[in-house]
């Protein structure tokens, strides 16, 4: 079979001939793969920089953690590879597989599920979610970002706000169900005014933080107290660590 195939660590992937994978195990299935998603933990994988590659001979071997596919019977699923996804055949296992509606493209269905899980995984497991809840998504124009305000929306939130640095896409962000977008591109002081301001007409109950560093301490600043209790926020940073994994904190 065809397939993108690593040879060493750190090596760009190669379009060559590679074994067809053999289903080893009962909850094991055989796939034909129609896209794979590449995210920062396949790049880091690649790159022997993930804690999974330490131990890792370095010999050939296709790379994709998860993708779309058809089953034998031609149902459509979304599932977590066993072997590389980024090839004609893929091994996958059967608890670690959703089957697809019609609505959906197979592109759009292998990109979506990193994103959803960087912003759901936040707001409700981490956050804690509740209907009628003001959310704050920092870093809001990127892909995670513009997905975790519809995420949003979905768990109930009566406001979003979002800021961004890429205006054009910053506008974008008001079709995707956010209620104000703030520019951070603006100087600072513009910036923690606006955030005082909402926080005191409409409180913030959760900030979902994707960039951290200077534009969280001026989230931060704009929600502290002047030695006196304030509304209670719920602070959720997702970080990208080195390894290419988001920790949420």
């Amino acid at each position: 079979m065809k397939a993108a195939i690593v040879y060493e660590r750190g090596g760009m992937p190669q379009y060559a001939d590679f074994p067809e994978p053999v289903v080893q195990h009962d909850n094991e299935l055989l796939i034909a793969v129609k896209a794979a998603a590449i995210k920062h933990v396949d790049k880091s994988r690649a790159s022997g920089y993930h804690y999974s590659s330490a131990d890792d001979p370095g010999h050939a071997k296709v790379i994709g953690g998860d993708g779309v596919g058809l089953l034998e019977d031609g149902t459509r699923v979304f599932a977590f590879g066993v072997s590389g996804m980024t090839a004609e055949k893929a091994i996958i296992e059967k608890n670690r597989m959703v089957k697809l509606p019609d609505g959906i493209d197979d592109i759009t269905a292998a990109a979506l599920p990193n994103a959803v899980a960087g912003s759901a995984m936040a707001l409700r497991f981490r956050a804690g979610i509740k209907q009628g809840e003001t959310v704050l998504i920092n870093g809001a124009t990127g892909f995670t970002g513009k997905i975790a305000i519809q995420v949003a929306r979905h768990y109930g939130a009566k406001r979003i706000i979002a800021t961004g640095r890429n205006e054009q896409s910053l506008q974008s962000l008001l079709a995707l169900g956010a209620d104000e977008i703030i520019s951070l591109k603006q100087d600072d002081e513009k910036t923690l005014t606006r955030l005082k301001d909402i926080q005191a007409n409409t409180p913030i109950d959760i900030v979902i933080d994707y960039l951290w560093g200077h534009t969280a301490e001026l989230i931060l600043a704009s929600l502290k107290g002047k030695g006196s209790f304030t509304h209670k926020t719920r602070f959720v940073s997702i970080i990208r660590l080195r390894a290419g994994q988001l920790d949420q904190r």
